[in-house]
């Protein structure tokens, strides 16, 4: 049985993650403008000094709730990479299936994602966590990558990541339509596999031809 101490210690990190939680909401909402300690307790449920009693003041408040949920998203990230699942979706399938995420993870998910990432990784304190996510989304995609039987593949997946975050970018301009997006997107991952399966040599002849074939 949990002694009255321990239940109490339980307590008051339940509220402590109640208030990170409430703060990552209003920051994607209306970024640190929005998070003051009345909005944050408001948004908790809880008295409206709680805020002060566990953070000293907001920026610390903000840099713990931007920390929390990068430390969150890069478990999430670190856990799917060691699913040992079957990868049935070829790359001809692939622009049907992006275009399933899209749907399911609209662009202003995106911007959401965008926004707090960027915000964590401009925190020297919070570098580090920032770039431990990178290091786990490219694990992820290598680790697809692998399934479906691409070699060495950690060049490649840094690649796409980085096609990825792009188009996260791109996605908030309404440029495109999603469906174009999600083809663009799989045209890019085709092109890039299609360089990684040649080589870099097979690659530098491909440009040379291209040179000689130029007037």
């Amino acid at each position: 049985m949990a002694t009255r101490a321990q239940l109490s210690q339980e307590r008051s990190r339940l509220r402590r993650d109640e208030l990170l939680n409430a703060a990552i909401e209003l920051f994607a909402e209306g970024g640190s403008r929005a998070v003051t300690h009345r909005a944050v307790s408001l948004r908790a449920g809880l008295p409206s000094a709680t805020t002060t009693y566990y953070f000293e003041s907001i920026d610390e408040l903000i840099k713990e709730a931007l920390g929390a949920h990068i430390d969150q998203w890069t478990a999430d990230l670190e856990a799917l990479s060691k699913v040992d699942v079957d990868v049935d979706v070829s790359l001809d399938d692939a622009a049907g299936f992006i275009t399933m995420v899209f749907a399911a993870r609209g662009p202003e998910v995106a911007a959401v994602e965008l926004s707090i990432f960027l915000a964590a990784a401009r925190q020297p304190e919070l570098r580090d966590q920032a770039a431990r996510a990178m290091r786990a989304f490219e694990s992820l995609a290598g680790s697809v990558l692998t399934r479906v039987g691409i070699d060495a593949p950690a060049e490649l997946a840094a690649a796409i990541v980085a096609l990825i975050g792009g188009t996260a970018l791109r996605r908030q301009s309404g440029l495109y339509s999603e469906e174009a997006e999600a083809r663009l997107l799989t045209a890019a991952i085709r092109n890039l596999v299609a360089a990684h399966a040649l080589g870099p040599a097979g690659v530098d002849h491909k440009l040379a031809e291209l040179r000689k074939d130029q007037p």
